[in-house]
């Protein structure tokens, strides 16, 4: 990761993160989001083409066949070219975050959200004790931090939802990293870096949902990321709203426009809304607006 805490006279935030952005075309961000994760345990159906004569799918009624006469034989009648048989519709999840709901007779992911706040301030330990010195733009990260979810690439902290609030970080959107902590949707950008870093989390549904008080972040709320380099970069949030499950454009690497070019380094959480369903989803974003050495 590079860092690049000085602007000279462009319009990022300063302590961007320069690295070049990630391409993500329209048609990449709906693989991406179809492949991303569901908040809660209720899979998105689809509606496939049934035969029957009306929507209760009754058979439809055979015409009655002319009784057999005899004939005399004669030529063979020429057969009609054989037309290929038109595919069934496949069922593809509208949702974004589709892949977090359990797979029908899979058993679910231990639920671990009881002990994420744990498991982030012992990565941020483990960090703080392998790279001490905690100036400038670490190269080199601190230690490896394990977790139920996988390896723990940042801790998320924001104040809004208390003071002794964290989170660890993983990487994918799956029911295992969700019913861990958080997970970053992995073709968005890493962060500090120009363009999306989108996050997704609980909000119902498990032991100790990470964005059960989401309703608490406005704008002007701080959130933090620290990275295991022990680089911490601050978003101030710019705007919190809603919008349908299978939104494509809220992931794009300016939220909203998939167009568009980034020029400026953004935060995306998604999470459920409302607080006990999943009709919607909540929105919070966010802009760089510092970074700084250290935790």
């Amino acid at each position: 990761m590079t860092h690049t805490p000085d602007n000279h006279g462009t319009d990022e935030a300063p302590g961007v993160n320069t690295s070049a952005p990630r391409t993500t075309p329209r048609i990449r961000l709906r693989t991406l989001l179809a492949a991303g994760a569901v908040l809660t345990a209720a899979a998105v159906t689809a509606t496939l083409a049934v035969g029957g004569d009306d929507a209760t799918g009754t058979p439809p009624t055979r015409p009655a066949q002319p009784a057999a006469t005899a004939t005399t034989p004669g030529p063979p009648a020429a057969q009609p070219a054989a037309t290929a048989e038109p595919s069934a519709p496949q069922e593809t999840p509208s949702d974004p975050l589709a892949l977090a709901a359990p797979t029908e007779g899979v058993p679910s992911e231990p639920d671990e959200t009881g002990t994420a706040a744990t498991t982030a301030d012992r990565a941020l330990s483990t960090w703080a004790s392998s790279n001490p010195a905690a100036q400038g733009n670490h190269a080199v990260g601190g230690d490896t931090a394990p977790g139920p979810g996988g390896t723990v690439n940042e801790v998320l902290r924001i104040p809004a939802l208390g003071s002794d609030w964290a989170q660890p970080i993983y990487d994918g959107v799956t029911d295992k990293q969700l019913r861990a902590g958080i997970g970053h949707f992995r073709d968005t950008e890493e962060p500090g870096a120009i363009g999306n870093y989108a996050l997704a989390g609980h909000r119902s549904g498990v032991a100790d949902p990470a964005f059960r008080g989401v309703d608490k972040i406005k704008p002007g709320s701080a959130i933090s990321v620290t990275t295991a380099n022990r680089i911490t970069y601050t978003y101030t949030v710019t705007r919190v709203h809603t919008v349908e499950p299978h939104d494509v454009s809220v992931l794009a690497q300016v939220p909203g426009k998939p167009d568009a070019t980034p020029t400026k380094a953004k935060l995306t959480i998604v999470t459920c809304w409302p607080a006990n369903g999943s009709s919607k989803r909540v929105i919070v974003e966010a802009d760089l607006t510092s970074s700084q050495g250290g935790t």
